[in-house]
């Protein structure tokens, strides 16, 4: 509980200004929207390290940090951690330009300088706490695919600020847009990720290296940046390719989501 109060209060408290302070659909990149934006964005792991160090002083910090170090793993697991989302994106991306038409890639050149430094703090400020210190906790009582759904639920939640900066000119479409940009992909993307972390046994740098490509890939092909339905169905095409993705592991990949993994990954990082 403590961990979820220090996680949505620092965040919200920080992004909720922005929410008054900016125009309707403005997503500003000036240096104090940057600022309060990646310090609202560090609040799940900075409350995993304050209820960790609470909990065990300077060695429950250092038990929490461990997977992050554990960089020997097979070149599988990084290839999928790498490669994934930027895969799944460009075949969304084919679809919305069949079904909808149109570009929908970003300018990379005006991107780049925040495209190298936002995708890894928000990796980095977030993954120490949802899946470093939430899933741990979670999965050996209530497995991996039911954990794996309450943090994608959680996870969209928290980001409904952010959401609401940049798609509150969506109006009446927003909820939806909300919904489908935040807890539907993410809840897709946390299946992934418990996956990939029980596999990996428990591979924190994994998780950072998937969640950086998750954000830099919206970030080069922003599917729900444009108005109304049309970005709502353009952010749902992307949406249901990771599903392909998610519902793929649970039907081939079944066995690897039983309890008996559940707890060696868990044992191995708690």
């Amino acid at each position: 509980m403590a961990f979820l109060i220090g996680t949505f209060g620092g965040a919200w408290l920080l992004w909720g200004y922005w929410i008054s302070a900016m125009p309707p659909g403005g997503l500003e990149m000036s240096p104090a929207f940057l600022v309060s934006a990646i310090l609202g964005g560090l609040a799940p792991s900075l409350a995993a390290i304050a209820v960790a160090w609470a909990l065990g002083g300077r060695a429950g910090i250092a038990r929490l940090l461990a997977p992050l170090v554990r960089w020997r793993i097979q070149p599988f697991w990084y290839v999928v951690a790498l490669l994934t989302a930027p895969a799944v994106t460009l075949v969304t991306v084919a679809l919305q330009a069949v079904v909808i038409g149109g570009s929908r890639f970003a300018d990379i050149g005006a991107l780049l300088p925040v495209l190298l430094i936002w995708p890894m703090m928000a990796a980095l400020g977030e993954e120490i706490g949802w899946r470093g210190f939430l899933l741990p906790r979670l999965q050996p009582r209530f497995g991996i695919l039911p954990t794996a759904l309450v943090i994608g639920a959680i996870w969209g939640v928290w980001h409904l600020p952010a959401h609401y900066i940049a798609l509150k000119a969506y109006g009446d479409w927003f909820i939806p847009a909300f919904l489908v940009n935040g807890p539907i992909v993410l809840t897709a993307h946390a299946i992934i990720m418990s996956w990939l972390w029980n596999r990996s046994g428990g591979n924190l740098i994994l998780m950072v290296l998937y969640h950086f490509t998750i954000t830099a890939s919206a970030m080069i092909a922003p599917s729900g940046f444009t108005d109304g339905a049309v970005g709502v169905l353009a952010a749902a095409i992307a949406a249901g390719g990771f599903w392909v993705v998610a519902i793929g592991l649970l039907v081939w990949r079944r066995t690897d989501f039983i309890p008996a993994a559940s707890a060696r990954a868990s044992a191995s990082s708690a």
